[in-house]
C-alpha cells in the first residue's frame, strides 16, 4: 500500500475500482478501463490492516448494481422491488470475492495474481448458476467490442476472459504497491512476468483466431428483423396488432431488398423476435378437445386456427422460411392449457409444425412466479406476468431440407454459457450439429436503455465460446449478425425498425476446447473459494473482515 495508508483510503480505492467497472460497461462503454478495476482492488486485497468492514464493501457493490441494472424497474412499478432485491443479492458475491481473496493472500500466502482471478471466477460461476443465474455486467463484457482480447473464451468460456482481466490488473496493482513499499523481490517479479506472458499470449491467440481465413462451401443468407415497439404488461389487442403489422411489413421489405440487390443471395431464412406474433399455435392430445377447458369454445378454437392459417399463407406468399416467436398452447389438463414461449419454423414448402423450440430457462417474475401454486389466484405478484411452462430439450431447426441445422435460444437464455453449450452438444449427439446459433428476444420492456447493449455483449461471447455464427433478432433492442469470432458484422440502429441482412457460413464451425472441458475450471475455482471461506469462518481471526 501507500506508506502509512489509512483505512478510509482503502475504501476510496475500492470505490474507484467500482466506478471504473461501471464506466467500462454500457452505456459509457469505455472498455479498456476495465483493466483498472483490479488495479485499485489489489490495494484493498493486499492491505495489511487486520479488519476491512463488510458493510462498506456491500453498500458500494449495492450502488454499483443499482446503477448498472436499473432497467429492471422499467416494465412495471412492482419490478422496482425486484431491482432492490436483485441488487442486494448480487452484492453478496463481491463480499465473497474480497473475503476469499484476502484469506488466500494473508492466511495462505497465495500471490494475488493467482488469488484474485481464481476467486473472481469462482464467484462468477456461482452468480451464473444460483437462483436461475444472472450474468449481465460480467467483467469480461466490457471487452465485447475488442475481439482480439476475447478469443480465449473458446477455451474457458467468458470466465477465462474475466480471470485474465483480474490477473493482469491485480499484477499491476500489486507491482505499484511493492514499488511504493520497496518490497520488490525475485518471487514477485516472477509472478508479474507470468501475468505479462498470459496477457501477451491472450492477444497472440486472439490475433491468430481473427486472422485465420476460412473458406466456406456454402453460405446462408438470413434476415433478422428489428422492431422498435415498447412492450407493456397486459398489453391490449391494439398493441399486439401494431406489433405484428410492423414485422409483416419488415418481412416484405426483407424479401424486396434481396430481390433488388444482385449482390445479395436469395434469403434462406427470416427471423422474427420473441413473442411478437399474437397468434398462438394450438397443440393438444388426440383424445382431448380444447373446448373442455375454461374460456374455450368451438368458435374461439376455429378463430385461432383461421388466424394461424392466414399466417401460413403470408409465409407462402413470401416464399421464404420464417422463424417466428409466438406462444404455443398445449392442452393437457383442465382448467387451462399450458403456455410455452416458442420459436416456430414456418416453411412455405410444407405444413409441418414440429420444428419448434420451447424456451427452457424462464425469467423469474417475467415468465414464472416462484411457488405460484401455493399463492392465491389473484395474488398481486401474479399480475406481473402471464406464466409459461418450460420446454424440455433443445431442437435442431432444419434448413435446406435438413442439410443445415440451427440452434435457437430465446431472450435471456443467451446470458447462460452452460445452457448454449449443452444445447449444441445434445444436438450433436443426435447427429444434428447446428451450424448457426439464433437468439430471438423482446427487449421492448426496457425502453432502449443500456440493457440492450448489455444483452448484445452476451451474444458476442456465446459466438466466440462455441465458434458458431450468431444471429439475434430483437424487438426494442439490437438485431445483429455476429461471426464466429464475435465480430459484429451487421447491426441495426438504436430505436429504429429495420431489416438486418447478412450471410453466414453454413459449414464453417469447429469444436472449441470449451466444448470439451466446459465449466470444470470454473467449478474448481468455486470449490477453492468455498474452502477459503470455510477456513476463514472456522478461524475468525483469519477472516480479515468485520461488520
Amino acid at each position: 500500500m501507500f506508506p502509512n495508508i489509512q483505512i478510509p483510503m482503502v475504501y476510496f480505492l475500492f470505490l474507484a475500482g467500482a466506478f471504473f467497472y461501471w464506466i467500462s460497461l454500457p452505456p459509457f462503454g469505455l472498455g479498456f478501463l476495465v483493466f483498472f478495476v483490479p488495479v485499485f482492488w489489489a490495494f484493498v486485497i493486499e492491505h495489511p490492516t487486520q479488519m476491512i468492514r463488510f458493510r462498506t464493501i456491500y453498500f458500494g457493490a449495492f450502488f454499483f448494481w443499482i446503477a448498472s441494472i436499473w432497467w429492471i424497474a422499467c416494465p412495471h412499478p412492482l419490478t422496482a422491488l425486484g431491482l432492490l432485491a436483485l441488487a442486494g443479492y448480487l452484492s453478496i458475491y463481491w463480499l465473497i470475492f474480497f473475503a476469499a481473496s484476502r484469506i488466500a493472500v494473508h492466511s495462505f500466502r497465495v500471490p494475488i495474481v493467482f488469488a484474485a482471478p481464481v476467486c473472481w471466477i469462482g464467484c462468477e460461476y456461482l452468480r451464473n448458476h444460483l437462483l436461475g443465474g444472472f450474468s449481465f455486467c460480467s467483467l469480461e463484457h466490457a471487452l465485447y467490442r475488442q475481439p482480439l482480447l476475447i478469443q480465449i473464451a473458446d477455451i474457458g468460456g467468458g470466465y477465462l476472459v474475466g480471470g485474465m482481466i483480474m490477473m493482469i490488473g491485480s499484477a499491476v496493482g500489486s507491482g505499484i504497491d511493492s514499488a511504493l513499499r520497496n518490497r520488490i523481490s525475485v518471487n514477485r517479479c516472477v509472478w508479474y512476468f507470468v501475468a505479462g506472458i498470459v496477457f501477451i499470449a491472450s492477444i497472440g491467440y486472439g490475433y491468430i483466431q481473427t486472422l485465420e481465413l476460412r473458406i466456406s462451401q456454402s453460405n446462408l443468407t438470413i434476415a433478422a428483423l428489428q422492431g422498435n415497439i415498447p412492450v407493456r404488461l397486459n398489453g391490449d389487442s391494439e398493441q399486439a396488432e401494431k406489433t405484428l403489422t410492423q414485422f409483416t411489413d419488415l418481412a416484405r421489405q426483407a424479401v424486396l431488398n434481396t430481390s433488388l440487390q444482385t449482390e445479395i443471395k436469395p434469403l434462406d431464412l427470416i427471423v422474427l423476435p420473441e413473442t411478437v406474433c399474437p397468434i398462438p399455435l394450438l397443440k393438444y392430445n388426440s383424445d382431448l378437445k380444447p373446448t373442455k377447458f375454461d374460456y374455450w369454445t368451438d368458435d374461439v378454437v376455429e378463430y385461432w386456427n383461421e388466424q394461424f392459417g392466414e399466417l401460413r399463407n403470408f409465409v407462402t406468399q413470401l416464399g421464404v422460411p420464417v422463424l417466428v416467436g409466438l406462444s404455443t398452447l398445449v392442452f393437457e389438463e383442465p382448467p387451462e392449457p399450458k403456455r410455452l414461449n416458442s420459436a416456430l419454423l414456418i416453411d412455405p414448402k410444407n405444413d409441418r409444425t414440429d420444428s419448434r423450440y420451447d424456451k427452457i430457462q424462464l425469467v423469474m417474475f417475467g415468465e414464472y412466479i416462484p411457488f405460484s401454486q401455493y399463492l392465491p389466484k389473484n395474488f398481486f405478484l401474479k399480475t406481473l406476468c402471464q406464466e409459461a411452462g418450460r420446454g424440455t430439450q433443445p431442437v435442431a431447426i432444419p434448413l435446406r431440407e435438413g442439410a443445415v441445422f440451427l440452434s435457437v435460444n430465446i431472450c435471456f437464455e443467451s446470458t447462460m454459457p452452460h445452457l448454449i453449450r449443452n444445447q449444441i452438444l445434445t444436438l450433436k449427439k443426435q447427429g444434428k450439429e447446428p451450424a448457426v446459433l439464433i437468439n430471438m428476444s423482446n427487449d421492448g420492456w426496457f425502453r432502449f436503455s443500456q440493457q440492450i447493449d448489455q444483452h448484445l455483449a452476451t451474444h458476442v461471447f456465446r459466438a466466440v465460446e462455441n465458434r458458431r455464427p450468431y444471429i439475434t433478432a430483437t424487438n426494442g433492442g439490437f438485431s445483429a449478425i455476429i461471426d464466429r469470432n464475435g465480430v459484429i458484422q451487421k447491426i441495426g440502429r438504436r430505436r429504429e425498425a429495420e431489416v438486418v441482412i447478412g450471410s453466414v457460413p453454413a459449414n464453417d464451425y469447429t469444436t472449441p476446447v470449451y466444448h470439451y472441458i466446459g465449466d470444470l475450471p470454473a467449478i474448481a475455482c468455486m470449490l477453492v473459494i468455498s474452502v477459503l471461506i470455510l477456513s476463514g469462518w472456522y478461524k475468525k481471526r483469519n477472516c480479515l473482515f468485520c461488520f
